[in-house]
């Protein structure tokens, strides 16, 4: 039975979060891996985890079966171009990045290849991360179902269509920093009512983490939740007055907005044909 060659092009973050998972898990084998990327000492450094480094792109497209582009937007045209005459059809490639759709990959590399766009965000690092695929042909189920595992050991995912990565972005690929800004905003407030930063930040962190819990875990719903907290004419009651009073609902909509809308402006279209 043939076993999978798995390469990364980029050996930044995402690429060493999906390596490691997929590593510490047993779901691929170091002797399985290659690796790539401009600067020799970041694939050093990521090989250190497991792994071959490969001198060229393209050498390393050669050797695998699956290869995730987890390189920025902005050089997917260079890569794309220098992968290009290495790409084979029966190799399944991993678009990571935010604005480059399947189609544009595949004008890039020439011809109907494999693709599987994906959309995951950073806490993947840590193995709790979201990440959202999208399935197009001709990618074959045994393809899809070998990269969503890989994802799997990672955090949880999704399926879905590819219309819908912008709102994926708002909700989850983008909503990290949302959620480390409020966070940082009521460990500020807990510090400004008196408490050391330590305490505040401790306090604050386990209660972001217990209510994500709570979400999850329990049947009801996020509103009756809410209401649990809020004893009439009590604390909470006067926090959540506080935040009516400023916007706050409308402000995270139009955050959320804002990000779905950046993304579909930086969305890049395959150029028409001559």
């Amino acid at each position: 039975m043939h076993t999978p060659n798995v390469g990364f092009i980029g050996a930044g973050n995402i690429a060493t979060a999906i390596l490691n998972g997929a590593l510490s898990s047993g779901y691929i084998k170091s002797e399985n891996v290659y690796i790539y990327d401009v600067l020799p000492e970041k694939a050093a450094a990521l090989s250190t985890s497991g792994g071959t480094v490969c001198e060229t792109a393209c050498d390393l497209v050669a050797r695998c079966d699956y290869v995730f582009l987890t390189v920025k937007p902005q050089v997917y045209d260079v890569v794309l171009a220098e992968i290009r005459p290495a790409v084979r059809p029966d190799c399944c490639l991993v678009d990571v990045a935010a604005g480059v759709p399947v189609d544009y990959v595949k004008h890039g590399v020439g011809f109907d290849c494999s693709v599987i766009r994906i959309m995951p965000n950073t806490p993947l690092m840590y193995g709790c991360g979201a990440c959202a695929l999208v399935h197009v042909k001709p990618v074959t189920d045994e393809q899809f179902a070998y990269v969503r595992g890989l994802l799997d050991r990672c955090g949880i995912t999704c399926v879905v269509d590819e219309a819908e990565i912008d709102g994926i972005i708002g909700v989850s690929g983008s909503a990290p920093a949302y959620f480390f800004r409020f966070v940082r905003d009521i460990i500020a407030g807990g510090v400004a009512a008196g408490l050391s930063e330590a305490v505040a930040s401790r306090m604050a962190l386990q209660t972001m983490i217990g209510s994500a819990r709570m979400i999850q875990q329990s049947d009801q719903p996020i509103d009756a939740l809410i209401r649990a907290v809020a004893s009439p004419n009590g604390t909470t009651e006067a926090g959540l007055r506080s935040l009516d009073e400023t916007g706050f609902d409308a402000s995270v909509a139009a955050c959320v907005e804002a990000t779905v809308r950046r993304s579909k402006e930086l969305t890049r279209q395959v150029p028409p044909e001559d």
